[in-house]
């Protein structure tokens, strides 16, 4: 259900307050804007050779010496999900955004995952204002709580206002209860026109959309001078009608230097600054981190279920043949975003051991699953779905990595026969595959990007994509805690026939 932009509107005209105007004559400065987003742990990725908050805190300092007036502004996801967030429920982001001192942040679709509850609870450990202009919580439509549906802030003696979008497919993609998100333009075109009247000068839309959605934005609210956004993983820029929309990937692995002339031109240039090993690190950030891991290195260990057979997750089986270990994991999946079907790629999962029946621990699923893959849905058609099959068993006598672990499936293959013409025969659920009829089908971001050859998945209707589906390794443990004792066994999902 979206808000109605008229109920948007008096909301809003409640909420705000003025900022005066610079005398008349004086020059308009520039204002710089850093920012960042879609950020899900503290630490440094790839290894540790790219991001890590301490690094981004030491470049944050380093432009707010340089720069004035300055806004460092966050666009959304970092409640969720990582292994980290499976134990702090994104509590450690909101201690290190607190020290970096965030002028604003808007909601991401992230934001929801443990519920609205759970983000309350973080909203209110928050130091910094989170915009929430298109997000309200039936009935009545009241404002979430906590945050606020716009800002207007003096930049260098030049009122600026600010107002956040949070992606409509939030409803659909993480577990929001009875908040309901407005249309994008609706509720845009509601608040910019008071954010005038009220005196800004500029208006910034900080918001987490798909590019796509911000540029329809901006060629539908031609009154919004720039646009900070999130949601899309890798940096882009894009403009439209010689305004600008910014983004500055994930991962806290690059800063957003976006400067914006308060002369009413739109005019705006773009800097993205990587953040390497290079990078200086913030002390207190680092501290920070520290205790942080610690932390979280003791709740690896902790038990969260048990098994009543061994776990196999040896390369020559989840590489080769049906691992009861990988139909637990694709049941998991499967069960995770409502699906028909789930394909992920034995190769994904790992150690190369037996864990021996006994307890479960959270290290355990994380080893398993250690690449901070994401559960995504796709809708594809059933011969899609015997392609990818063909894809996986293709280089089987290799060990390859693509072979499938699959829920709802059973297929039969020759692996005898020529590449392309191994799939014998494939039943979803009790019936034959139908080549012409469409499935819903789990599995993870780094095969619907193409991986591993499974190039195909990407020729359906995307229902749930990266930035909006949940770890597999939260998923699995979520699994495993649930149902306290696991016993998977083989179920002839998959049968190799010569």
């Amino acid at each position: 259900m979206r808000a109605h932009a008229g109920l948007v509107f008096l909301l809003l005209l409640a909420l705000v307050l003025a900022v005066p105007a610079p005398p008349a004559g004086a020059k308009a400065p520039v204002l710089t804007v850093l920012h960042f987003n879609d950020d899900y742990q503290l630490t440094a990725v790839n290894g540790g050779k790219a991001g890590g908050l301490d690094r981004l805190a030491a470049l944050v300092r380093q432009y707010r010496q340089q720069a004035h007036p300055s806004l460092l502004l966050f666009a959304g996801d970092l409640v969720s999900p990582s292994a980290e967030s499976s134990v702090f429920k994104g509590t450690q982001l909101i201690d290190g955004l607190n020290r970096l001192g965030i002028d604003a942040a808007v909601l991401g679709n992230h934001e929801f995952d443990y519920g609205p509850a759970e983000l309350a609870k973080r909203i209110s450990e928050s130091r910094f204002p989170w915009l929430a202009t298109n997000t309200f919580v039936m009935p009545g439509m009241r404002p979430f709580p906590g945050t606020k549906q716009f800002l207007i802030l003096n930049a260098g003696g030049v009122p600026v206002g600010l107002f956040g979008i949070t992606t409509p497919e939030t409803a659909a993609s993480s577990s929001p209860g009875s908040t309901t998100f407005g249309d994008p333009v609706a509720v845009a075109r509601a608040i910019v026109p008071v954010l005038r009247r009220r005196g800004a000068a500029a208006v910034i839309a900080m918001t987490h959309l798909g590019v796509a959605e911000d540029e329809a934005l901006l060629k539908q609210v031609p009154e919004i001078d720039l646009i900070i956004g999130g949601h899309d993983h890798e940096p882009l820029v894009r403009t439209v009608d010689g305004r600008m929309v910014a983004k500055a990937g994930a991962d806290a692995r690059w800063l957003g230097v976006t400067r914006l002339a308060l002369d009413g031109s739109h005019a705006a240039t773009h800097q993205l600054i990587p953040i390497t090993e290079a990078t200086p690190s913030d002390p207190e950030v680092a501290a920070l981190i520290r205790r942080y891991s610690d932390i979280l290195n003791k709740a690896m260990e902790v038990v969260i279920g048990e098994t009543l057979v061994p776990l196999d997750a040896r390369e020559s089986v989840v590489r080769r043949e049906e691992a009861p270990l990988g139909d637990f994991i694709a049941d998991a999946m499967r069960a995770a975003v409502q699906a028909d079907l789930a394909i992920t790629n034995g190769g994904g999962i790992r150690t190369d051991a037996v864990l021996e029946a006994g307890p479960i621990r959270r290290r355990n699923v994380i080893a398993w699953l250690p690449f901070g893959n994401v559960v995504v849905k796709v809708a594809l058609r059933g011969a899609a779905i015997r392609e990818a099959l063909e894809n996986g068993v293709s280089r089987w006598d290799q060990l390859a990595g693509r072979f499938p672990q699959v829920s709802g499936l059973r297929f039969t293959f020759n692996p005898g026969r020529p590449v392309g013409s191994r799939i014998l025969e494939v039943r979803a659920g009790d019936r034959p595959l139908d080549d012409g009829a469409t499935y819903t089908v789990a599995t993870n971001d780094f095969m619907l990007r193409g991986g591993d050859g499974y190039g195909m998945l990407s020729q359906g209707a995307v229902l749930i994509n990266p930035a909006g589906g949940p770890l597999m390794a939260s998923v699995v443990a979520d699994a495993v805690r649930s149902l306290k004792s696991i016993g998977p066994k083989p179920e002839g999902r998959i049968t190799a026939a010569r």
